[in-house]
């Protein structure tokens, strides 16, 4: 393993991050999200500020024209890199928003989970910056994931349950449930062919 590059900006840990082509987008308990080109000499390019508390969550749009943030503010903000302010702000969860993803099949459909005192899973229209539905699971959502071959989007669950939900989308049925964990369930990924 050998360090290609190493960049500062940040005044507090690093808890997110996120990378569009040659730019990675990281997330601080500053409160700030940088923008790095790995390819250039300085360390960020754009410095985006709008969350009131550590930015816990980011995950860029398929498309790489936006990102999506969630903080430990509750709340959830749309970016561009070509906009200095947000593109919209919703204030609809109740709990901190670290569990994000956009959807493959339909374009500008982003999915965020809540935590503990939230525990919802909520859906968005990011083309008209417009909320769609909101389930509750019934536990804090720790993270999510759409699947790349069919419509259907997996969540990671912490207190109480600690478990591994597939829903099918738009219907929210659940299609499995994994158990066998003790403690919450944070980090996910799917294999490179979509296919587990």
């Amino acid at each position: 393993l050998k360090l290609v590059k190493s960049c500062a900006g940040h005044t507090a840990r690093v808890s997110s991050s996120s990378w569009n082509g040659s730019v990675v987008s990281t997330g601080s308990r500053d409160r700030t999200i940088l923008h790095k080109d790995v390819r250039a000499s300085e360390d960020y390019f754009l410095r985006h500020m709008g969350h009131k508390q550590e930015v816990c969550g980011m995950k860029w749009s398929p498309d790489g024209q936006q990102l999506a943030t969630g903080g430990n503010d509750n709340k959830m903000l749309i970016w561009s890199l070509q906009s200095h302010s947000a593109l919209g702000r919703f204030g609809q969860h109740q709990a901190a928003v670290k569990a994000i993803a956009w959807s493959p099949h339909q374009h500008g459909l982003l999915a965020t989970g809540g935590g503990t005192a939230d525990r919802c899973i909520k859906f968005w229209n990011t083309l008209t910056l417009e909320p769609l539905k909101s389930y509750d699971t019934g536990s804090q959502v720790c993270n999510l994931m759409f699947s790349k071959t069919v419509n259907e989007i997996v969540s990671t669950h912490g207190y109480s349950l600690n478990q591994i939900n597939i829903w099918n989308y738009p219907e929210m049925t659940k299609v499995a449930t994994l158990t066998g964990h003790t403690y919450r369930v944070l980090y996910l990924a799917m294999s490179p062919d979509g296919q587990s």
